[in-house]
């Protein structure tokens, strides 16, 4: 599950680059199923929108905050590899600068996820493929 804050204006081809760039680095760097998309965008005017811009160095006005819930269980290297994965990405498109992407990962425990259905887990994936063995979610 994945959420971006941002201050308001950027076109909709840009909000939709952010996502598509997140989800395709998850996917690529942290092995989260391609199909597990739940990412939304909150857009602010100033007055809503408060992030340092000098520390720990220098941001634009255009910082991104991005929170993103997966499963636990990735290490600190995968997590370092997925930091740096995201900034090259969405620098390449659509131009975000690296010092401008904020992120903080959530970890949870597997049973902590209901995809729908009442279902823990990834049973709600399982139960629609007909399978019984039990997972994890992203």
């Amino acid at each position: 599950m994945t959420h971006v804050s941002m201050r308001s204006g950027k076109p909709a081809a840009y909000r939709t680059a952010v996502l598509e760039g997140i989800h395709e680095t998850l996917h690529a760097s942290l092995g989260v199923h391609p199909e597990t998309f739940f990412m939304t965008v909150s857009e602010h005017e100033d007055a809503n929108f408060h992030v340092n811009t000098t520390f720990p160095f220098a941001r634009s006005s255009d910082v991104l905050l991005v929170q993103i819930t997966l499963t636990a269980g990735r290490s600190a290297d995968d997590k370092q590899r997925f930091y740096q994965d995201l900034v090259v990405r969405l620098e390449k498109n659509p131009g975000v600068k690296p010092a401008d992407v904020f992120i903080n990962l959530i970890e949870v425990a597997g049973e902590n996820w209901s995809a729908g259905n009442g279902l823990a887990g990834r049973s709600a994936a399982l139960a629609a493929d007909g399978s019984t063995a039990a997972g994890t979610a992203a």
